[in-house]
């Protein structure tokens, strides 16, 4: 099983393909030289025999001109066969030359031929032929012959030695692919090792990393290649595994503060009923606030439900068309009715009537939890803006109040789960600081965006974009 699995790492596939590769490039370049030396022997062959019939063509010309007009000529002279057989005797081509008459007779022969005639089609004069016949000893002859009267010239050389150098060549390279196979896969074996050491040196390092010690990261590369682009992501997935953890912790710490206070309100009202006798009014009084830390810990805890259902895809959204006209009016009553106790005065500036697509609860909760952010921060005599603006292909809805501001270093902070800024809690004490994370969830989810700017002292304007109903 462990040979299996072995067989199936990225290693091995690696080096079986690159052995493949290897091997079959060298059975193709074999393959390659084998043919073409095959045609470039055929054609220097045909080349040489053609020229060697023309050298005997021109001797036999010489050789004519030696004698008287109207003589025939039925041998050759002792000159002229003593010149063929000192020039084919020092070529170590060891050529086949027959010479015959127009009617078969043999003229001259080369001594080593062994071959008495050497048939083809019918020679034309002026013009050298070539063609191909079986040897008595095996393969083939090319034979290459010319008429000139009254002889005929054959040239003829056995194809049996070519084909010897090319069975020589095609031997050796069945001796030699083994070894290419051998050496490939060794090579690429060798190769791969040399390749994925750094990755395992990569993985030694990731795997040191635990949740304890996300500060440390893999060294990266100086070169920009695909190892240093895993390096690069690792340590980017570290770096977002670090801040999810921290958020985690920050997270945990955040929602046993919340609990803490009003467990603790009810552990000490409890202890002081039990301490002594109660009256009727002091027992309302307790009943009161157990109601009202009971609320509370159900509102934290109905808000996490939510958010960790948001966050596994589990809520599931209204999509239908939202009269946002409709809606702000309604919120800009909403805001009267809170604003009344704290004596702040709401405007609404503008409410163009427009539609998007999405849930109308949901939105009614983005809008209500930065109203009632504003009504909580905003000291009495105050004032809240409202106004909802179509804006090219977007709803632009901001509200804007007088409040106490938000610090500078807390703005990119505030939409974090549980984040209070610093005097938040004297302002608005039965706050859990969920509000903005619901808010921003709610905007995102409706493909929209919402954003912040605020001077401390001098109020917030929070700014809701909502894609228009096409």
């Amino acid at each position: 099983m462990n040979i299996l699995h072995s067989l199936k790492s990225v290693r091995s596939v690696l080096t079986f393909w690159y052995a493949l590769i290897l091997v079959a490039a060298f059975t193709l370049f074999g393959y390659g030289v084998f043919v073409y030396l095959r045609q470039l022997q055929e054609v220097e062959l045909e080349k040489n025999l053609t020229e060697e019939v023309d050298w005997i063509a021109k001797l036999m010309d010489l050789e004519r001109s030696t004698v008287p007009g109207g003589i025939s000529i039925d041998r050759l002279s002792a000159d002229v066969e003593r010149r063929i057989v000192d020039h084919f005797m020092v070529n170590p081509r060891n050529y086949i030359i027959i010479l015959t008459t127009g009617s078969g007779g043999i003229v001259f022969q080369s001594p080593s031929s062994g071959i008495q005639i050497l048939p083809g089609a019918e020679i034309l004069s002026d013009q050298t032929m070539l063609w191909s016949m079986p040897s008595a000893e095996g393969g083939s002859i090319r034979v290459a012959a010319r008429r000139i009267e009254p002889f005929v010239i054959h040239v003829a050389y056995t194809e049996k030695v070519t084909d010897a150098v090319l069975e020589h060549l095609l031997s050796i390279f069945l001796v030699l692919a083994p070894i290419a196979l051998i050496v490939s896969v060794a090579g690429g074996w060798f190769l791969s090792g040399i390749v994925f050491r750094p990755i395992r040196q990569v993985s030694q390092l990731a795997r040191k990393i635990t949740a304890e010690n996300l500060d440390q990261q893999v060294p990266p590369r100086n070169v920009n290649d695909e190892l240093g682009e895993l390096i690069t992501t690792i340590n980017e997935m570290i770096r977002r595994l670090r801040a999810s953890f921290d958020q985690m912790r920050e997270f945990s710490v955040n929602v046993a503060h919340e609990l803490k206070t009003p467990l603790t309100i009810l552990k000490g009202e409890s202890e002081l009923a039990l301490a002594k006798p109660i009256t009727r009014a002091a027992g309302e009084k307790l009943a009161t606030t157990y109601l009202e830390e009971t609320v509370r810990m159900s509102r934290i805890v109905e808000d996490l439900l939510m958010l960790a259902k948001a966050d596994a895809g589990q809520l599931v959204l209204q999509h239908e068309a939202v009269p946002m006209a409709d809606l702000v009016r309604d919120l800009f009553e909403d805001a009267q009715i809170l604003c009344a106790t704290k004596k702040l005065h709401v405007v609404l500036r503008t409410n163009d009537q427009a539609n998007v697509r999405g849930d109308a609860l949901r939105l009614r909760q983005l809008f209500r939890a930065i109203l009632s952010n504003a009504v909580q921060y905003t000291d009495p005599g105050g004032e809240i803006r409202i106004s909802s603006t179509v804006s090219g292909h977007e709803l632009v809805v901001e509200i804007e109040d007088t409040g106490v501001g938000i610090p500078a270093e807390s703005i990119d902070k505030i939409f974090q789960r549980f984040f209070r800024a610093e005097g938040a809690r004297d302002h608005a004490p039965g706050g859990s600081g969920l509000g903005l994370a619901i808010a921003k969830w709610i905007a995102e989810v409706h493909h929209g965006s919402i954003s912040v700017r605020s001077t401390p002292g001098a109020g917030s304007c929070f700014t809701i974009r909502l894609p228009l109903l096409s």
